[in-house]
């Protein structure tokens, strides 16, 4: 983590490297290279700060109708 505070690119490696971390937490994923490989896909994409890391997440929701999931089989409406 301290290599990422110190050599990367990130306009602020300290909010991003927690929020990588929240990321993370939030998909039940507390390793710490699954927080690397998040900072890294950042770091390719070129979401150097929050506000593009922000931004491009809100371009990747779906736009419309949304499904709703249902957990196991369908039961048929007749029943």
């Amino acid at each position: 983590m301290l290599s990422w505070l110190d050599d990367s690119s990130f306009l602020q490696p300290k909010e991003l490297i927690l929020t990588a971390k929240n990321i993370a937490c939030a998909n039940n994923k507390r390793k710490l290279n699954y927080i690397v490989g998040i900072l890294k896909n950042w770091e390719n994409e070129s979401l150097l700060s929050v506000e593009e890391i922000d931004s491009y997440y809100e371009k990747q929701k779906p736009v419309g109708k949304t499904e709703q999931i249902t957990a196991g089989r369908d039961i048929p409406r007749w029943v």
